[in-house]
Order: C-alpha cells, then structure tokens, then sequence
C-alpha cells in the first residue's frame, strides 16, 4: 500500500454512504436503536449481503464503518433535538394536560421545568 492509498483511506468523507452497501448497511445497523433496525441481527445482515456473520462483525471494526457511524448518530441527535425544539410547545402543553389529569411523571416533568433545583455554588469553607 502506497502512502497516497492510506492517506486517501484515510481521508474518508463520513457524510457520504459508504461502498460497498454493505459497509453501509453496516453503519446504518450499528447507528439505529435496536426496536427500528432493518436487520434484527448481524446474521440476517450477512445474509440479505451473501457474506459471513464474522465477515460483517469484521468490519463493524472498519475504521471508515466507524466514523460513519459516528457521524449518523450525531446527524440522527441534532435532527432529533430539532423536532423537539421545533414542537417544544406542543409537548409541554400535552404534559401539563396530562400532569393536571393525574399524570405523576409528566408532573414532575412539569415541575422541574417551572422550578428548575438551583444547585448552590461551590462554598469555600465546606458549609
């Protein structure tokens, strides 16, 4: 291996899918919470790709498959934190309906947002 090839290697664009499909698929499975997987194992992965069950585990270590990953679990929080924020309104306002028909979670859910604790500063002389 040249050194240009391992630079290049190296210089993988984790915003784009990965080739083969099946590194990307690989990727997609690692960084998709178990209930929402396509692939329900890395055995039924290997199979929908004609490849061994240990070919698959091998490369999840991939470096590339790695930073992939890395890259679509922050792209799935950010894309997550902005629903939230964009329907903030609408959540708070099912909670305080919920915690006023009896909801105990959404009332503390309620409360902690209305009254946040107000941690004390640091003290000096440990009082």
């Amino acid at each position: 291996m040249s050194m240009d090839s391992k630079a290049e290697s190296n210089a993988y664009d984790p915003t784009k899918p990965l080739d083969p499909p099946e590194d990307e698929a690989i990727a997609q499975y690692l960084s998709t919470p178990k209930s929402i997987r396509e692939f329900k194992s890395f055995s039924e992965l290997a199979r929908h790709f004609n490849i061994s069950r240990m070919t698959a585990y091998r490369r999840s270590k991939d470096p590339s498959i790695l930073r992939r990953v890395q890259w679509l679990l922050l792209s799935h929080q950010l894309a997550g934190d902005q629903i939230a924020r964009l329907n903030w309104g609408r959540i708070v306002a099912g909670q305080v309906k919920a915690a006023v028909a009896g909801d105990t979670k959404a009332a503390i859910f309620c409360k902690e947002r209305a009254w946040p604790e107000i941690v004390a500063p640091f003290d000096l002389y440990g009082k």
